[in-house]
């Protein structure tokens, strides 16, 4: 079964509701600007929630800040990991409440997995204004995502996009492009590939050095001395012949 549409028609509150009533397992699919947004059902019930990093209510809180976001729903039953344990009743009320706050971050934060960066120095960016926010701006490197740095803070995610949009908004840090992931797989074979050249590198070298001991090792074949018979000619016609 796959049921597609925009939330403008079918708001993503009925969508979770019609699938709880249904009691059917399978994804729902929500973009969420260059995002997919995913909620798990498993027998009607919601077992996990992502985005762009982020997980369980976070993710479906971002999603509902999107009313006319296009949606897709796919029977699937794969088992995954679980990250919304609350009834579904309440997991729809608080992600509607968080939905009011991602809307005015999204006006300052659009891309969910961005990079901050910092405009100025961190001692000169933090400002009596903004000393409660010290701790995000000692972890804005210019190489940790929002998500990354809501993780090594240990915090909610949506207090750290609160706390970004803030920043932006006073032109303390600009936004960055994620860069893209490198693929592990030919990063293996360039390295690989460069080891097999290395190896026949050497393995030549060891292999010439070798020939050249064994060429200096053998014994080199030369005339044989006039002090010595030939072996053409008998020993005892040469002695009868000195007499």
């Amino acid at each position: 079964m796959q049921l597609e549409g925009s939330l403008s028609q079918f708001p993503l509150r009925e969508l979770i509701e019609m699938a709880v009533y249904s009691s059917v397992s399978g994804i729902l699919e929500v973009q969420v600007a260059s995002n997919v947004g995913r909620i798990f059902f498993r027998d009607g019930l919601p077992q996990h929630a992502e985005l762009a990093g982020l997980q369980g209510i976070d993710a479906i809180g971002r999603m509902f800040a999107e009313p006319d976001a296009p949606f897709r729903f796919l029977a699937d039953s794969t088992p995954v990991t679980t990250t919304l344990w609350m009834d579904p009743w309440e997991m729809i009320e608080l992600a509607e409440h968080q939905a009011q706050t991602w809307m005015k971050v999204r006006l300052h934060v659009p891309l969910l997995d961005a990079v901050p960066v910092l405009r100025a120095p961190v001692q000169t960016a933090i400002s009596p204004g903004n000393e409660d926010l010290k701790p995000l701006l000692t972890l804005i490197d210019g190489r940790r995502s929002i998500p990354d740095i809501a993780r090594d803070l240990g915090v909610a995610p949506i207090d750290v996009y609160v706390g970004i949009a803030t920043l932006v908004q006073h032109k303390i840090v600009a936004l960055t492009q994620p860069q893209p992931p490198t693929d592990p797989v030919s990063e293996q074979t360039s390295a690989g590939e460069a080891e097999e050249k290395r190896e026949g590198f050497f393995e030549r070298l060891i292999a010439r050095a070798l020939e050249e001991e064994r060429r200096k090792s053998e014994p080199r074949q030369s005339e044989p001395r006039q002090s010595e018979p030939r072996q053409s000619e008998p020993r005892y016609f040469r002695n009868k012949s000195q007499e």
